[in-house]
């Protein structure tokens, strides 16, 4: 048998022999689901049913199911109690709950502790059918991600680093079951104790003076997991690193194990990760925030995870360069006990969804027009917010939105250097753009600014680029004033006629059109967020003909000034 034909054999195998039980305490209900399904049509056998949760547990462990079709209430051990009890035992069985209508709140309940779907009584084939088939989907899924993992455990002497390396990644962001971590841990070589485990995160703010490309920022995280697990070994713990090369938030995970007669396991990993810091400035020049989690056991390493990277966020206020442990370390060493990690510590953060389109458009017009006062304005402003937003949300749900909006100036900016057809260039290097997505509030401002404004781009001359700057300070700082382009030219020392000229070219509008657009801008502003008159606020913003403001403004945004108050209210 080819290699070819043999894969495609072992995925096809990997859709058959679906198990399936049923339970229920009704037994009516027990034999419809067993008679009047075809399950060998979908491919699944239909390996028993049970009365209640404890009989059920005794054919689980017998057949060990894909697939649990339960019902909620039930004597003995109910619906709920069993999922619990699965999920403790980590076997990763998909269950499907079956309620009446007075029991939905509990399926909606169930579904958020783990269980697949829930379907209504009375049960439609149609309706069940449809959940099981995305059930198998998954599953499926699964499977073949698991044969790909034994195709890499079969060339393990060729590439045993890489494949340690993606199993430890799988670990970290997938649940996994117990026997199946056994086993690949036996396989891989990778020797930890399963029962104790702490992890701990490493983002890199600062990469040093040399240049990085992508390769060289790769080539520096290997060096940084070298030197974690060097600093634990030192310590007699056992450790494996993980690098992190596509994650937003850090850069190299370490999993320790760690043996029952270390009292307080927490405050010893904080203790390393200190040292961790130091030898990473010292040797490899980088500095470095890292997070650690409580303890847990290898199924919930996905859990430790999140908590370590949840920690590390906290650098946002209080700094990078420092070891973000679990609440009872406190990073002072005042924890007694170590804390362990459950499903419910860590969930992954909601968005903050606070800095929207809006922000960006503004921060974006800022770059564009080399605007660089104005920027600094609107960056001020803008962490401001987020300080405000991380007394609301997590530290890791107010940097997820902040990576998500550092997302939209990049895509933005290449779409204008596209746009202009090379003529200038996107010169935000690999490293810039590590630095934009890891920045602290207190760094946040000038990663921006050196990022898209601190560049060698193609221009008139530096001289002029600086004198178009001054202009731009000037007219936001006096647009309410009802400067001219002759006010303009003069505060600049340049002849009225050739500053327009080099305004339109740098700018790319004439100063005319810009005044307007940050005039009707302020306008908006106050009608939306103050009770000012119409032609108070014409008079705020530098316009002493409120009937020419009330045009200039219909022009700009197609309605007047009264119909944009009421449409925004």
């Amino acid at each position: 048998m080819s290699k070819l034909v043999k894969k495609e054999w072992l995925i096809e195998e990997a859709k058959s022999l679906i198990k399936l039980m049923v339970v229920d305490d009704e037994r009516w209900i027990r034999e419809g689901l067993k008679q009047t399904i075809d399950w060998g049509s979908y491919g699944i056998q239909f390996i028993g049913d049970a009365e209640d949760g404890c009989e059920a547990l005794k054919l689980i462990e017998a057949h060990l199911p894909d697939i649990v079709i339960s019902d909620i209430r039930m004597p003995s051990m109910d619906g709920m109690e069993l999922i619990e009890e699965l999920d403790r035992r980590g076997l990763g069985i998909k269950v499907i709950f079956i309620s009446g209508f007075s029991d939905f709140v509990y399926a909606q309940k169930a579904v958020k502790l783990g269980a697949f779907d829930y379907i209504l009584k009375p049960i439609e084939e149609k309706v069940l059918m449809e959940v099981i088939e995305r059930c198998i989907g998954e599953i499926t899924k699964k499977r073949e991600l698991a044969i790909r993992l034994d195709e890499l455990l079969g060339r393990v002497r060729e590439s045993l680093p890489l494949a340690r390396q993606k199993h430890l990644e799988m670990c970290l962001t997938h649940p996994i079951s117990g026997s199946e971590l056994l086993s690949k841990w036996e396989a891989l070589r990778i020797d930890l104790n399963p029962k104790r485990l702490i992890v701990l995160t490493a983002v890199v703010h600062d990469w040093g003076e040399r240049s990085l490309c992508k390769s060289g920022s790769s080539q520096l995280r290997y060096a940084l997991g070298n030197l974690m697990e060097e600093v634990f070994r030192e310590a007699n713990i056992s450790c494996a690193a993980c690098l992190l090369h596509e994650n937003e938030f850090a850069d190299v995970a370490l999993i320790s194990s760690w043996e029952k007669e270390t009292s307080i396991p927490d405050q010893e990993a904080c203790r390393l990760a200190k040292l961790v810091i130091e030898d990473a400035l010292e040797f490899l020049g980088i500095q470095l925030t890292i997070g650690v989690s409580g303890m847990g056991e290898g199924t919930q390493l996905i859990f430790a995870f999140r908590e370590a990277l949840t920690n590390s966020v906290r650098y946002l206020l209080d700094g990078t360069g420092l070891v973000y442990g679990p609440v009872s370390t406190g990073n002072e060493g005042k924890g007694k006990q170590p804390v362990m990690v459950t499903a419910r510590m860590t969930p992954m953060p909601m968005k903050a969804e606070a800095l929207d389109m809006a922000w960006s458009n503004r921060i974006f017009h800022a770059i564009k027009l080399k605007d660089e006062s104005r920027l600094s304005e609107l960056l001020d402003q803008q962490i401001e917010l987020m300080q405000a937003l991380v007394k609301q949300h997590s530290a890791l749900a107010v940097r997820c939105e902040m990576n998500a909006h550092i997302g939209i100036l990049l895509s933005k900016w290449q779409e204008l250097c596209m746009a202009k057809g090379g003529s200038e260039p996107c010169q935000i290097t690999h490293q810039q753009k590590l630095q934009l997505y890891r920045s602290s509030f207190a760094t946040w401002k000038n990663a921006i600014l050196s990022a898209f404004l601190k560049k060698d781009r193609p221009v008139s001359g530096s001289g002029q680029r600086n004198t178009i700057e001054i202009a731009l300070r000037y007219i936001h700082d006096n647009y309410h004033r009802g400067i001219s382009l002759n006010n303009v030219a003069e505060t600049i020392y340049m002849n009225p006629s050739y500053f327009s000229r080099v305004f339109h070219a740098e700018v790319g509008e004439t100063l005319s059109r810009y005044l307007i657009r940050i005039r009707v801008a302020k306008a908006k502003e106050l009608l939306e967020r103050t009770p000012l008159k119409i032609y108070e606020v014409a008079e705020s913003v530098g316009y002493k003909d409120f009937r020419h403001f009330v045009k200039t403004f219909k022009e700009s945004e197609g309605m007047t000034p009264a119909q944009f108050r009421n449409y925004g209210a």
